[in-house]
């Protein structure tokens, strides 16, 4: 394709990319890159706590404060834009074109378009969704100024090359909780995290694993270490982590979404994932561990998740059979729920059939049972990690992780 940028300044944004998972202060340079790579004017992405109504990461360029603030006049707007994308069937990494995507009679009314994008001569916006979950949200969107024109095939394809290494990013900043780690004390601050941190070399063997991974891989789940390589309780979740990190070893640019939420246990037990992360060009490699290829985030579920999450991520829903069941679990009715989501009933039915299938119950009475035995199993396994990590910080006597 005509001007597309070459694989050496994509394989620099990608890197940039996985680097601003460890460290969120460097994320206006790497939005200025994605800018520049897009020919866009402005560049914006965002990681929202939807439990308690709040920013954990928000990064801008290219729009004045002034305009910044102004944006916040049209969040009810946005919240309306939202349920488009249930409306069109894009992929995961499918990005949403605003000419494209967004019905003409909305944009004609709009007053975000009207008030704040045609003041400043912005004519499109390509924006991604790179995680939704109850309790989080994240998304990246660019602009258009009206100098360059509509956006064109040459970004979507941009955008679909690099939406699966934002959300790899993006999903292990909200493991970390968006804390910025200092090059000089990464590998302290990682043995302070509770979520478990793995380092492998380009074979899965483990060079260093932190307090939190280490009380995992001694109790033998939800990792557990085979001949000094790292496995997970499932087995096809092995094989896939062995897979990322073959990949990892280069640039990462070849994983695609190959490594990320990994589901490391067996459908009904208490669910962790996994996301691994390629030590790109060094730059943290050179600070941690030399022999380190690859770093492996393991974490239950967000602590935040209600119980239909976690339930929805142990059976494998749906987005949308997760939204069904935490209205049922709330205690409304089928059709209740279908009218607060904005859906048909016949839809919700749909969702409900699907959720007794995949969990195995047939009654909405059994499934507030599992979730309320779920829930208490994740609460014993978090309380179970968290006396093993107290009881291996205070054995100054054990010898280090291998």
């Amino acid at each position: 394709m005509a001007n597309f940028p070459s694989q050496e300044a994509l394989s620099e944004t990608i890197g940039s990319i996985y680097e601003c998972a460890l460290d969120p202060a460097l994320w206006e340079e790497t939005l200025d890159r994605i800018r520049s790579l897009m020919k866009s004017c402005n560049a914006q992405l965002g990681l929202f706590d939807l439990v308690n109504k709040r920013a954990l990461l928000e990064k801008s360029v290219g729009i004045d404060p002034y305009w910044l603030e102004r944006q916040t006049d049209h969040q009810a707007e946005f919240a309306t834009w939202e349920r488009l994308p249930q409306a069109i069937p894009l992929s995961p990494d499918e990005p949403q074109v605003r000419s494209r995507d967004l019905p003409p009679e909305i944009a004609k009314t709009s007053r975000y378009v009207a008030e704040w994008g045609n003041p400043q001569g912005i004519v499109d916006s390509l924006g991604m969704v790179l995680l939704h979950t109850p309790t989080r949200h994240a998304q990246v969107g660019v602009g258009r100024h009206r100098s360059v024109g509509l956006i064109t095939e040459r970004e979507i394809r941009l955008g679909r090359l690099l939406a699966p290494h934002l959300r790899r990013a993006v999903t292990i900043s909200n493991i970390l909780e968006v804390k910025s780690l200092e090059a000089d004390t990464a590998q302290q601050a990682f043995d302070a995290l509770e979520a478990g941190v793995v380092l492998t070399d380009g074979r899965a063997r483990i060079v260093h694993a932190n307090v939190a991974a280490e009380a995992m891989l001694r109790a033998g789940a939800p990792i557990r270490r085979a001949a000094g390589t790292l496995h997970a309780s499932a087995a096809a979740a092995t094989m896939e982590l062995h897979a990322a990190i073959g990949l990892a070893t280069g640039n990462g640019s070849a994983m695609g979404g190959v490594g990320l939420a990994v589901r490391l246990t067996e459908t009904g037990h208490p669910p962790a994932l996994a996301s691994v992360l390629p030590l790109h060009g060094g730059t943290m490699r050179g600070h941690l561990e030399p022999r380190a290829r690859a770093i492996i985030f393991v974490s239950a579920v967000d602590a935040g998740a209600g119980d239909a999450e976690v339930l929805g991520i142990a059976f494998g829903l749906t987005r949308a059979e997760i939204q069904v069941l935490g209205m049922l679990l709330a205690g409304h009715t089928l059709a209740e729920s279908a009218a607060i989501l904005g859906t048909a009933r016949t839809t919700a039915k749909t969702h409900l059939g699907n959720i007794f299938a995949k969990t195995g119950v047939s009654r909405q009475s059994d499934l507030v049972g599992l979730a309320s035995r779920l829930s208490a199993q994740m609460g014993r396994l978090r309380a179970q990690e968290t006396t093993s990590m107290k009881a291996r910080a205070c054995s100054p006597g054990e010898s280090g992780p291998a």
